[in-house]
């Protein structure tokens, strides 16, 4: 779900950008305007790997902190 409203957001921003630039012409301020919402699904895009990055290595160290407590466990008694 989060990754389609990601993706709506970028698209929207971009239909924005070319609305704006369209519609108004190229000046210093639309150009601006026009950067600026170019900017919006880039950042979001870096923001997404950046926490899918942070999450995975996350998973990784408490996998490895669990994995040396199974390994000098030793086996209970079957009942």
């Amino acid at each position: 779900m989060k990754t389609r409203a990601y993706q709506l957001c970028a698209v929207l921003a971009v239909a924005i950008m070319v609305f704006v630039l369209l519609r108004f012409g190229f000046s210093l301020g639309t150009l601006l305007l026009a950067l600026l919402l170019a900017a919006c699904p880039w950042g979001v895009i870096w923001l997404s790997y950046r926490l899918a990055r942070q999450a995975e290595s996350e998973i990784d160290a408490a996998i490895a902190t669990k994995k040396p407590k199974e390994q000098n466990s030793e086996p209970g008694n079957g009942v």
